[in-house]
């Protein structure tokens, strides 16, 4: 990776963690997609989660993972610094033990998640990172925008996984996502006409699906492919010195491929190695983002699990300049 790269890696790392303020800015990003991960114990171990997430996270991570949860469960997750959403992740899981007798292990799961949330205020240079961090969340934002933002997605998923007695070791899933994405812009920017209030609100039905394969008892892949073929219908409404106007358009949402191995190295020892990939077209350019990621899980003789990781990017590249 080039010294630019790992500079950029940095300023994303601090910008999400730190709001910025100064000179009556602000800013500040929450989600999934601007951590890459989601859950305490899967941030820990570097975004990893699609080959070990065992509990109702995996409706998230890997719906295929869902077919090993016997047992109805429920989870939240919170971020403690928190500012924009008063959770992260609500998701629960349900076994279909009604299929048990056809020879088929299958399990439900539901959740809502926060996909990213992100609020600004104030005006930012076209080369400072929120600028650029904003024009890749909004494409067609102008890098001369002053004003307030308030962009937020959230996702409601529905998801499957099953197992079947006749292929032991592979379990397959599936999920539905309904995806609701509203922005809020009050300002001026470069092409605006006066001082501009616009609404933006945005939906899509996307889909996705995912396997789980124990290779050996202690080595497992895991794979999700989701947001398949995935276009939001967006309808806008703006309102600036020539009137209130009100549009409706459509937009490719990129896909996400998550590919994952993880080894039961001794029975306190787990470690876990993934590639992510998000590509394809968002709005007016096309995106590519690729990471590795990696994790490490260490139950001591004291019953106490230490949990490390790391992820880092190999290509984050736009069409558009970014």
């Amino acid at each position: 990776m080039t010294k630019r790269g790992f500079a950029l890696t940095a300023v994303l790392a601090m910008t999400l963690a730190f709001p910025a303020q100064a000179q009556d800015r602000s800013f500040t990003a929450e989600g999934s997609d601007a951590i890459f991960a989601m859950g305490a114990r899967h941030i820990a171990m570097g975004g990893t989660g699609t080959s070990t997430a065992d509990d109702a996270l995996a409706v998230f991570y890997n719906p295929a993972r869902l077919a090993g949860i016997r047992q109805y469960s429920f989870s939240g997750t919170r971020q403690l610094d928190a500012t924009l959403r008063p959770y992260a992740f609500i998701g629960g899981t349900v076994p279909l033990s009604f299929l048990e007798p056809l020879g088929i292990e299958a399990t439900f799961g539901v959740a809502r998640y926060n996909r990213v949330h992100a609020r600004s205020s104030g005006a930012f240079a076209e080369n400072e990172f929120e600028s650029i961090f904003l024009r890749y969340l909004l494409p067609g934002i102008s890098g001369t925008f002053d004003g307030d933002i308030d962009s937020k997605t959230l996702v409601n998923r529905f998801a499957l996984g099953t197992r079947f007695d006749d292929l032991p070791g592979l379990s397959i899933g599936a999920n539905v996502d309904w995806i609701d994405c509203k922005t809020d812009t009050c300002g001026m920017h470069g092409g605006s006409n006066g001082y501009e209030v616009r609404t933006t609100h945005a939906t899509a039905l996307s889909y996705g699906f995912s396997l789980n394969y124990a290779i050996t008892d202690r080595v497992t892949f895991g794979a999700n492919y989701t947001d398949v073929n995935t276009t939001l219908k967006v309808d806008s409404t703006v309102t600036d010195n020539l009137g209130t106007r009100a549009d409706t358009y459509y937009v490719n949402l990129p896909r996400k491929l998550n590919l994952e191995l993880s080894m039961q190295v001794t029975d306190r020892l787990l470690l876990a190695t993934g590639y992510q990939k998000l590509w394809g077209t968002y709005g007016n350019f096309d995106l590519n983002i690729e990471t590795a990621h990696f994790g490490a899980e260490f139950e001591s003789r004291e019953g106490l699990i230490w949990r490390g990781g790391a992820w880092m990017p190999l290509d984050i590249s736009a069409s558009n300049g970014l």
